[in-house]
């Protein structure tokens, strides 16, 4: 009688815990050292009687003991995967892949407004590289292209005409476009700083290019030497030219949320840039936190501010990953509805004219939280991480993406299929 109300004490205090953390990350609640301490109610008279519990059924999971238990409140052993055995967590194959049904179901509740399918477009090619000191070869920048293209994604930035005595790094840009010319399947959008850029990308092959503008008149003027006005009159130019020849025209703006001379940027600045540029003709608009200082209060004031000039099918994110703030800003801007994310494969990238500024967010890890909600890529997350491995080999160290190092490490985890 007394080892029947103990586990009754028990179960309540487990049910007490797994309803509480239903909204919090399913991270591994140390069940199986029976660490009761912080459980409500929770006593040494409980921890002996779960172990007495726990040699009686011993091929019962603490998941399948309270879904047997409590299977009227619809619990299951897949959502209460936080209790499962010590034995299954170190032999699981982890995959961010939303295949469960309840899980799925739970997901299409909470987040109604997050779109299915994501574009994403990989920078690393250009921005990733552009602030490497030491020069890349040209063939290993177009293995690199060839791989990421390998992996399914749809657009890779492949590099930027500018003057070589701005950048040096990618002083090949004719070279690089030209050995991709006959790459299927995927657009190599190039940047154009001005008309005289424009016309030598043609010239070498491209087929779509992109301008950039910032938000902040300080970094305007240290970027590409001019103010935001007269950097605007100077791409309705290049705006002009490639409508003539119907080459696409992406958009970016820079220090959409912050700036390293000035701080904040007022999200009316941005509305503003956004606004010239898709009145101008550019077919998609990409807003970047060039430094990395944002978060999602203040995205989400931003987001709304261009939203109010742009349409949103119009809009992409291009987050860097200084504050570690990168993921989380990607998902509010999914919950406005924006279905196009700037990525770098293993995180590379920087800003030459923002000291401090990180690499961008790693193209991996974004892959994987969106295959963990649902969304629809078309990347290969196993094959994106060839690529990322292959440039991090040449440039001599890791990976930046979390997700790249935690798949790679089969003898802790065994990488299922994503």
């Amino acid at each position: 009688m007394l080892k029947s109300k103990a586990l009754d004490k028990f179960s309540r205090s487990a049910i007490f815990l797994v309803l509480s953390n239903l909204k919090g990350s399913l991270g591994t609640p140390k069940f199986s050292s029976f660490g009761f301490s912080t459980l409500k109610g929770g006593n040494v008279d409980c921890t002996r009687e779960a172990l007495l519990w726990r040699k009686q059924v011993r091929n019962m999971s603490w998941a399948n003991f309270l879904h047997h238990k409590y299977k009227n409140l619809s619990f299951s052993g897949r959502m209460l995967g936080n209790g499962r055995d010590p034995w299954y967590l170190s032999n699981a194959r982890y995959s961010s892949d939303c295949n469960d049904k309840l899980t799925r179901d739970s997901v299409s509740k909470l987040l109604r407004s997050i779109p299915g399918f994501v574009k994403i477009v990989e920078v690393g090619p250009r921005d990733g590289l552009q602030n490497e000191k030491n020069i890349v070869p040209t063939t290993v920048k177009v293995e690199l292209i060839k791989l990421l293209v390998s992996s399914g994604l749809p657009v890779v930035e492949a590099t930027s005409f500018v003057s070589p005595k701005w950048v040096p790094q990618l002083a090949d840009a004719k070279n690089v476009v030209e050995a991709i010319r006959n790459v299927e399947g995927t657009r190599f959008p190039v940047l154009t700083p001005n008309l005289k850029g424009f016309e030598a990308a043609v010239a070498a092959g491209a087929r779509e290019v992109a301008i950039f503008a910032s938000a902040s008149e300080s970094f305007s003027k240290s970027n590409i030497n001019c103010s935001i006005e007269d950097s605007l009159i100077r791409y309705r130019d290049v705006a002009l030219a490639a409508r003539e020849l119907s080459i696409p025209v992406r958009g970016y703006i820079s220090c959409v949320v912050g700036c390293p001379v000035e701080g904040m940027v007022a999200p009316t600045k941005v509305a503003y840039v956004s606004k010239q540029l898709y009145d101008m003709g550019c077919s998609e608009i990409s807003l970047g936190d060039t430094i990395g200082v944002g978060t999602p209060g203040t995205v989400i004031p931003m987001l709304e501010a261009v939203l109010d000039v742009v349409p949103v099918d119009k809009l992409a994110v291009h987050f860097h990953d200084t504050y570690g703030q990168a993921l989380s800003n990607i998902f509010a801007s999914l919950q406005m509805s924006i279905t196009i994310v700037d990525s770098s494969v293993s995180g590379l990238g920087g800003c030459p004219y923002a000291k401090g500024a990180s690499g961008n967010v790693a193209t991996e890890d974004v892959v994987y939280m969106l295959n963990g909600l649902g969304i629809k890529t078309n990347v290969d997350i196993e094959k994106l991480m060839l690529a990322g491995d292959y440039i991090c080999k040449h440039l001599g160290r890791p990976s930046g993406s979390k997700t790249a190092i935690a798949l790679s490490q089969k003898t802790i985890v065994h990488a299922s299929k994503l």
